[in-house]
């Protein structure tokens, strides 16, 4: 069995660089798979790349931590079950030591009280967080719903993109590599990775996220193909009619700046989408969960320098009320479970997936 996984990884490797020196390429079958089950959607540039990622471009199989945000934002139930699998997202994490979606834990037990400042007071309520290391830039991470408006200021960073560096394998590959803790070994042997590789951790923190549970009421799934990311959210909207909303960012991340809101458009489909996160692993994995009570935008925003504009695709989770009262967004915002709703944007290749809305004709 693992001869035969090495001959499909083999082959697969191949294939994707010799995909990334032709420029006129075949497209590959997940890009046919998502053209035909949804046509009216454009496949969104972070997942065409990921499609198309000749392993050539990255050293290593697993994305630099400190590359990743401050915070990571995934996984928010309030049970203290999930104790370990929590602590080791931090290692996927990497900077901060935040879990923006891990709403489980208290922060003292991964050390969160000495890695954040409370923002200063012409940012107060904001979300700000003081940067690693005692830099006196702040960076928004949380932000209250009255934010996203038209006229709105806050100060964003974005950091470059850091994708998976097989991208997304065809699903007949995905499909037969293990994907679980116990796995473990074998997945490394599978892959060439020594066991005290810098890059385990972080896979180990991955298999865990996608093992623990979730918050009651809501659902999650981990995703190692394109083509069960697409199925598995249909399957929980309950309707193949969905389509995905992300944020249009710089690939190679943006210096932190103030951004002013110019538009702001609602994401229809809710009050319950289904937001996936790119997990570090040697290829693309996806960790999705239900929001929740929710509402979803796209936030146009202008840099200070005018000509950096982007567009964010943000949460605002409405129902907090089973989230950890410890947890740092309630800290930053100044608010408690049940409270205000607390928004968090989508970063460079998170997705959010919404169903869609047929209006009548005027």
């Amino acid at each position: 069995m693992a001869r035969f996984l090495v001959a499909l990884l083999a082959a697969t490797l191949v294939a994707v660089q010799a995909g990334g020196q032709l420029g006129h390429a075949a497209p590959a079958t997940g890009e046919v798979f998502w053209r035909a089950v949804l046509p009216h959607s454009p496949l969104p540039d972070a997942v065409l790349r990921l499609l198309k990622q000749p392993a050539a471009e990255s050293t290593s199989f697993v994305r630099d931590p400190e590359d990743r945000p401050p915070f990571d934002y995934r996984d928010y139930s309030r049970s203290s079950s999930d104790d370990e699998p929590s602590k080791s997202t931090v290692a996927a994490s990497g900077a901060g030591g935040f879990d923006y979606d891990n709403y489980s834990g208290a922060d003292e037990r991964r050390g969160a009280t000495d890695e954040y400042k409370a923002p200063s007071s012409s940012l107060a309520g904001s979300g700000a967080y003081m940067a690693r290391g005692g830099k006196a830039e702040t960076t928004t991470v949380f932000f209250h719903e009255e934010a996203v408006r038209v006229g709105r200021r806050l100060p964003f960073h974005f950091p470059p993109a850091t994708p998976a560096a097989l991208g997304f394998l065809p699903r007949q590959v995905a499909d037969s590599v293990p994907f679980t803790t116990a796995a473990l070994p074998g997945i490394l042997a599978t892959f060439g990775i020594a066991s005290d590789s810098t890059t385990v951790p972080s896979m180990e923190a991955t298999l865990r996220a996608c093992e623990s549970p979730t918050i009651a009421g809501e659902s999650k799934f981990c995703a190692t193909s394109l083509e069960a990311l697409v199925e598995r959210a249909m399957g929980v909207l309950g309707t193949r009619d969905i389509r995905p909303v992300t944020s249009t960012l710089p690939r190679a991340g943006a210096p932190l700046q103030t951004y002013t809101v110019v538009a702001v458009q609602p994401v229809e489909g809710g009050p319950v989408f289904v937001a996936c996160h790119d997990e570090a692993y040697p290829y693309t994995v996806y960790r999705c969960h239900t929001t929740g009570p929710s509402r979803a935008y796209t936030v146009d925003m202008e840099g200070a320098r005018g000509a950096d504009a982007v567009t964010i695709a943000a949460v605002c989770h409405t129902d907090t009320s089973l989230w950890n009262p410890e947890h740092v967004s309630f800290k930053l915002l100044g608010t408690k479970p049940g409270g205000t709703p607390v928004c968090h944007l989508m970063p460079y290749g998170h997705i959010i997936w919404a169903k869609n809305v047929k209006r009548s004709p005027a």
